[in-house]
């Protein structure tokens, strides 16, 4: 991978072509099909990923076959492989794959890159409780209106129409981040459509009435 692929990544745009030739003698570009594992728990390659295409999902799964979306990961996004969790490509993707041992070293000599760490590290973290107590607390109606209405703070783009927002997930997906069947997800999307509570088309969605979808998610901002 070149300089310039490096410098399009945010997380490293700060970084000087010295620092970034050391990262690059430490890291390879790895594509993956979809559906196919990039790490697990008992992986022995321990790497930083840096997602440079696709969507990267990660979980937790345990042995009665239940599985646990932790989130899922887009262009730019940093995961590690050294985190007792899987990850899968939920469609065709491109990781930039850095040796962890020597991150954690070139983090150590260069602090701005260590603050941004931090952050996108707490921010994962954040969203990690957040599903959890969902998970905890909440019916599946509650918590797929509460991951809307959360994308829709993220990402949302607000028009005449509603709140456009560009899920870039499939019901399959929106299911596996709410803890839901495929089936379930679909019946409560398509009776909120119905209702004209959302808009849907392929991956993105319009929330049309938000207060409703506030109420249904049993949270009044």
């Amino acid at each position: 991978m070149d300089l310039n692929e490096l410098k399009e990544i945010p997380l490293l745009r700060a970084l000087s072509d010295e620092q970034l030739e050391i990262l690059q003698g430490n890291a390879q570009k790895r594509d993956y099909k979809k559906n196919k594992r990039i790490f697990e728990p008992d992986s022995k390659d321990n790497f930083i990923m840096i997602v440079l295409e696709g969507k990267v999902r990660i979980y937790l799964a345990y042995p009665d076959g239940k599985e646990f979306t932790i989130s899922f990961l887009e262009q730019g996004d940093i995961y590690s492989s050294h985190s007792k969790t899987f990850a899968e490509a939920r469609e065709a993707t491109k990781i930039l794959a850095i040796n962890a041992q020597a991150f954690h070293l070139f983090m150590l000599n260069n602090p701005t890159i260590l603050i941004s760490m931090v952050k996108a590290l707490g921010d994962s973290l954040g969203n990690t409780l957040r599903i959890i107590e969902n998970l905890a607390f909440l019916d599946i109606d509650k918590r797929l209106a509460r991951f809307l209405l959360d994308a829709a703070k993220e990402k949302g783009v607000v028009g005449q129409e509603g709140t456009f927002i560009n899920l870039g997930l499939s019901v399959e997906d929106l299911a596996l981040a709410v803890g839901s069947s495929r089936q379930t997800a679909s019946m409560l999307l398509n009776r909120w459509e119905r209702d004209g509570v959302i808009r849907r088309n392929r991956k993105t969605v319009f929330l049309l009435d938000m207060l409703k979808l506030q109420e249904l998610g049993g949270r009044i901002d």
